[in-house]
């Protein structure tokens, strides 16, 4: 290695030198260069945002000639496949000789749908680090040829999964590929037992949870006027926890109102959290009394969601909602609406007694005008 580039990966190169170094203008061999890239990068030094941002304007072809032969250690290949997106690039560096499934498994989440084949066909690497299968099969980009693979794989070559299991996950596969279910489905990771946080997160239903999907789809029906279908409705039913809190945070509509009505806490959580709920299904949510305080408390802190008057007044409506929550917001009802909120039994009196109050107050400020 050239004396620069190993002084500074030393840490004994003057900072003035390192900066120039970082520059990418120093005479040093394009592999030396790497290597001091990526250590300035991956080390975490004050260097890193000047490596990040040489590396982003080098060629493609230096970057491709400089990992021609051995890479050794191979954390310029690890550079490249995390922040490079070229596809032959990419290539290259994927299918190098010195490329090991430490540094695989930690590029795949960076790597687009486009090369995702390559680490796939890699069985050595993903042999000796099966959580390369599974960062594959939830990649935001991959298409349902590869989350296919990757099951047959877990069950053909890995034997981690029953035959059963598997030909589930194929299924759901098929079916989210043939626009039965939803595109969430296809990237659910696999059923683990649940963990002590999320069961911590779960808590004493506010009503009896449904003893069958046709309970739960029945309930749904009569409180929103959808109908599930049952076949979806059992399908969530027998996920685990790990799994419906994903498919509540990427899942569609369907698979939104069945999980906001789980007991669990995280679930909930991520139902809110999901990009596509709409604000219908927002207000419809601030109105629920079976769900968590956290629930209603991320619907008041959300600017866009409080600007619609259905979600404030289901927030106020609410008697689950946190009192400093309910008295800092209705105010901005109308007066029929308060007038309804000061005879509703079921909201704190401490509330219909403010909101009384403020009433009448308006009655009498209006009189004396």
């Amino acid at each position: 290695m050239h004396p620069i580039a190993e002084k500074f990966i030393a840490g004994a190169l003057p900072e003035a030198l390192a900066q120039t170094l970082m520059s990418g203008t120093l005479p040093v061999p394009p592999l030396d260069l790497l290597q001091a890239l990526a250590h300035a990068v991956f080390q975490a030094t004050p260097y890193a945002a000047r490596a990040e941002e040489t590396l982003l304007g080098l060629p493609e072809s230096f970057l491709a000639n400089a990992i021609l032969g051995p890479v050794a250690p191979p954390d310029p290949l690890g550079l490249i496949l995390i922040y490079r997106k070229e596809p032959a690039l990419l290539e290259t560096a994927l299918l190098h000789e010195d490329i090991t499934s430490k540094w695989m498994e930690r590029a795949v989440p960076h790597l687009p749908g486009a090369v995702l084949e390559i680490p796939l066909n890699n069985q050595v690497l993903w042999l000796e680090r099966p959580a390369i299968l599974d960062l594959l099969e939830t990649h935001p980009e991959a298409e349902y040829q590869v989350k296919r693979r990757v099951n047959e794989f877990r069950r053909d070559v890995l034997r981690l999964i029953p035959a059963e299991l598997a030909a589930e996950r194929l299924e759901i596969i098929d079916e989210a590929e043939a626009g039965r279910l939803d595109k969430a489905w296809a990237s659910l990771p696999l059923p683990m037992e649940t963990t002590a946080e999320e069961a911590e997160a779960a808590e004493a239903p506010a009503a009896p949870e449904p003893a069958s999907a046709e309970t739960l789809r029945r309930a749904v029906a009569q409180e929103t006027g959808e109908e599930i279908p049952l076949r979806l409705a059992q399908r969530v039913m027998k996920l685990r926890t790990n799994q419906k809190i994903i498919l509540a945070l990427t899942g569609g509509k369907e698979e939104r109102t069945l999980l906001i009505r789980e007991s669990n806490r995280l679930i909930q959580v991520n139902v809110m959290r999901n990009g596509r709920i709409t604000e219908g299904e927002v207000a419809f949510i601030a109105q629920m009394r079976s769900v968590n305080i956290e629930v209603l408390r991320i619907i008041s802190t959300n600017r866009e969601w409080m600007k619609k008057y259905p979600v404030v007044k289901s927030l106020v409506l609410n008697p689950k909602t946190p009192l400093a929550i309910a008295l800092n917001s209705f105010k901005r009802l109308i007066d029929m609406d308060l007038k309804m909120v000061v005879k509703d039994k079921n909201v704190p009196e401490i509330l219909r007694r403010e909101i009384k109050r403020y009433l009448d107050h308006k009655t009498f400020a209006q009189g004396a005008s």
